[in-house]
């Protein structure tokens, strides 16, 4: 019985000490849920930025971003290079390196000390950004001022710097609007494009060739794993992965077109476009005012940027696709082809033009001819640019057919160019005007619309497609500015942009003879006389838009210039231009000289 005792007693303390022991275990098993919720759950954010931080140390190699040319490029032998890059370094930090924020005051303090930054201005960006992101104190540094960071680690702690390629524009504002430029991305834009690839500190296109084309030119980037201790001091480096750098672009652009160009528009402001209609190809994209977009690629260029939006002359603004004109007597080729293609006019009748028109209604009104011309036929009248033989050929057709025949021809139509942007033309109408104004359309709302003025409104680019359907028998192809695109080596070709139909508006042969014919004879004997003495036989139709308003200078009409050449010639062969002058006092004084000029160099180059 006492064995008994005894034995019951041990095995009630094992299970008293198993008891105790188990609740040690499940204790531990406890703690250790608990932890692995904590690391996962409750700090797993926290945790998971730490991490970033860590892989920051494979610091980013930017790849450079692909050349662009002009259309003249050849593989073997010297190019005109359009866009390029130059190697250069950025002065970076992670401000989350620093375990007191005293040490990275400390440091900051010391680089814009020596780079001449203002200090409170970089500290208050930091603390507005993620602390684990690299953030790019300077971008362009020389590489003497790597080396003072380099040697003086003591005072500039945990700051560092990378290769970072620079673009470069080398003819700076000549090609602005058809380029572009590059620079950081907004906030907005990293969370529009980071699920495609794009990371926090990387360059985008923001305007022209640049941002259309971003994903082709802007390659991969690389990055170089940098092996630090303990202190996180840097002990050496390797290159973990090299950068791809972006494909490079051929644009359909010829140097020495848009420099021509470029320079006959001056100080003027307005635009030069210049086409091939038979393939959509264009040589020539011109705008002012422009800006030099080697001025605000780098980071530090919000002040650059707001001068030129406030700028009153709008330099960002791309006048060949961005800005609407009445078309002024330019249209009046509109009128002649709903005329002619309505079996509604026989282009050998002649009117009268005294050098007004005077429309009876309650109150008797007066339309004026810039001159008197007599007697004219349609001819005649196109060459001659005559406003009262316009003004009783559109009142014959009445609005609704020459609303309808702008809308036929696209001049409310996007081209559909490859750089961003475009906006369209506008064509009234009766319901329009009522809805507008509260008013009905009267007769001399129809004689305005007649010579392309009142409430029409057209792009240039419009403009352009439209004188390319009159060359290519109504043919229109999608204008576009790039030719093909190449490997960064140039060794291959990775696409070619093939000529794409944008619309086809049946016309007649003998509609567009007799258009071509009274365009031919304004070079003859017209308002484009001036165009007369060269070698290749033009065409061309100018015009002078009365604006709504009334500058302080004298100029205060818009210049326009649309034309061809050569006239006899295919389609294949033909190139085409369109000039607008804002406040370009006429036509013919202003626009025609920019098209001479032009149209000079494609003869010296042999493009007829």
């Amino acid at each position: 019985m006492q064995f008994a005792s005894i034995r019951t007693k041990i095995i009630e303390e094992f299970r008293k000490r198993l008891f105790f022991v188990s609740i040690i275990v499940i204790a531990m098993f406890g703690i250790f849920f608990f932890q692995l919720v904590n690391l996962q759950i409750i700090q797993g954010k926290e945790y998971s930025e730490k991490s970033r931080m860590n892989m920051e140390n494979n610091i980013p190699i930017p790849a450079s971003r692909g050349e662009i040319y002009d259309r003249n490029f050849a593989p073997d032998k010297q190019n005109m290079v359009l866009a390029t890059n130059r190697p250069s370094f950025n002065i970076i930090v992670i401000p989350a390196r620093y375990q007191e924020k005293q040490t990275l005051y400390y440091a900051i303090k010391n680089v814009c000390a020596l780079l001449k930054l203002p200090y409170d201005e970089i500290i208050a960006d930091i603390q507005s950004n993620n602390p684990y992101n690299r953030y790019i104190i300077q971008e362009d540094v020389p590489f003497d001022i790597v080396v003072t960071i380099a040697t003086n680690q003591d005072k500039f702690p945990n700051i560092m710097w990378e290769d970072a390629p620079v673009r470069v524009y080398p003819f700076a504002n000549m090609f602005s609007h058809v380029l572009g430029y590059i620079g950081s991305l907004t906030k907005d834009e990293y969370n529009t494009y980071k699920d495609v690839g794009y990371k926090y500190y990387q360059k985008i296109g923001k305007a022209g060739i640049e941002r259309q084309y971003d994903s082709t030119l802007r390659g991969v980037d690389g990055y170089v794993r940098r092996i630090v201790d303990a202190k996180n001091r840097t002990e050496g480096e390797e290159i973990g992965q090299h950068p791809k750098p972006g494909y490079n672009i051929i644009l359909t652009i010829d140097y020495d077109v848009q420099k021509t160009a470029y320079t006959a528009l001056g100080d003027n402001r307005g635009s030069v476009i210049v086409m091939k209609p038979a393939t959509g190809e264009i040589l020539s994209l011109v705008s002012k005012p422009d800006y030099d977009p080697n001025l605000i690629i780098s980071k530090n260029n919000a002040k650059i940027i707001t001068q030129l939006n406030n700028d009153k002359n709008k330099p960002f603004l791309n006048r060949t696709i961005q800005s609407r004109y009445p078309p002024a007597s330019t249209f009046k080729l509109v009128t002649a082809i709903a005329a002619l293609e309505e079996e509604k006019w026989n282009p050998n009748v002649t009117l009268y033009c005294p050098g007004k028109y005077t429309l009876k209604g309650y109150v008797d009104r007066d339309f004026y001819c810039y001159q008197a011309h007599g007697s004219v036929n349609l001819l005649w009248a196109i060459a001659k640019s005559c406003s009262v033989y316009f003004y009783q050929l559109g009142l014959k057709l009445g609005p609704t057919t020459i609303f309808n025949y702008a809308g036929y021809l696209g001049l409310a139509e996007p081209s559909g160019i490859d750089i961003p942007g475009e906006i369209t033309g506008f064509i009234p109408s009766k319901k329009w005007k009522l809805k507008t104004f509260g008013q009905p359309w009267f007769d001399g709302d129809t004689v305005n619309l007649s010579i392309g003025q009142g409430f029409m409104l057209v792009t240039p680019m419009g403009m352009m497609d439209f004188i390319s359907a009159i060359v290519n028998s109504g043919v229109v192809f999608k204008p576009h500015l790039v030719k093909e695109i190449r490997s960064n080596d140039n060794s291959s070709i990775v696409s070619v942009v093939v000529p794409e139909k944008l619309r086809e508006i049946p016309l007649s042969p003998t509609t567009l003879e007799t258009i071509k014919q009274g365009m031919r004879m304004a070079v003859v004997s017209g308002t484009a006389a001036r165009l007369g003495y060269l070698k290749v036989q033009m065409c061309g139709k100018t015009g002078t838009a009365q604006t709504r308003s009334k500058r302080q200078e004298d100029a205060s009409q818009h210049a326009w210039f649309v034309g061809f050449g050569p006239y006899d010639a295919e389609p294949e062969k033909v190139v085409a231009i369109v000039v607008m002058v804002e406040y370009g006092v006429a036509g013919a004084a202003t626009a025609v000289p920019v098209a001479e000029q032009v149209f000079s160099t494609l003869i010296k180059k042999g493009y007829f």
